[in-house]
């Protein structure tokens, strides 16, 4: 039987949340590992604070309309993961979650254009019927692709139907985002790709990171903000 609640003390270290103030926390559900993303309700309540209680959040959530990604998601427990646009229509706010430098997940204001396009990391890729590539991305969604998409590549993906719009390669000179390892949450440009290893630029440094660490948020430059203010 799945577990309904999680203790506070056990919530993942990327949570924002207070530990000792109560004994649990809503058990978040969704495809993201659990340390990249947060139950609903927790960010309405924990992060945001635009709620006191579990009551009044299930309250808002039945009765505002609150989107995720661009659809209405009304689950208390419905995950919010890495990448994934948050929007409030009644105060007019989107976010989009994102690891800060301190491995922290945090929800980052962002303008209404940006938050009508969400960045799909590629982690699989397999052909299926009729010579048909599928494409797996690192929320667990499945799509259609192409011959030209590869593991580690970004696609974007235009809210809310999901539609690709564009695609970004992992390769030397693209804009990297890191989430994982001693410099998660910075933002540089890749300098080399040898095997699972890659080095980026960032300002004067140049660091090395597991390419599973790599999140490709653009070519020539980032195409969403991913500063986050802490």
């Amino acid at each position: 039987m799945a577990k309904k609640h999680l203790k506070r003390i056990a919530a993942p270290a990327t949570w924002m949340v207070d530990r000792k103030e109560r004994k649990f926390i809503a058990m978040p559900k969704g495809s993201f590992k659990m340390a990249m993303g947060m139950p609903l309700i927790t960010v309405l309540k924990d992060v945001l604070k635009l709620v006191a209680t579990r009551k009044e959040g299930k309250r808002v959530l039945n009765s505002k309309e609150i989107l995720v990604n661009g659809a209405r998601r009304k689950d208390e427990k419905y995950m919010i993961g890495l990448m994934d646009v948050l929007t409030i229509k009644d105060i007019g706010k989107s976010y989009r979650m994102l690891l800060d430098k301190n491995n922290i997940l945090r929800l980052v204001p962002v303008t209404e254009s940006e938050a009508s396009v969400k960045l799909g990391k590629v982690t699989g890729k397999r052909s299926i019927r009729k010579g048909l590539i599928q494409l797996t991305l690192h929320d667990g969604r499945s799509l259609l692709g192409a011959a030209a998409h590869s593991t580690g590549d970004t696609v974007v993906l235009a809210l809310p139907k999901g539609d690709v719009t564009q695609h970004f390669k992992l390769e030397s000179g693209c804009q990297a985002y890191l989430i994982g390892g001693s410099n998660v949450g910075r933002t540089g440009v890749v300098d080399n790709i040898s095997g699972d290893k890659v080095t980026v630029k960032i300002g004067n440094d140049v660091v090395e990171a597991a390419k599973r660490f790599i999140f490709v948020i653009g070519k020539d430059k980032p195409v969403i903000k991913s500063v986050v203010s802490v």
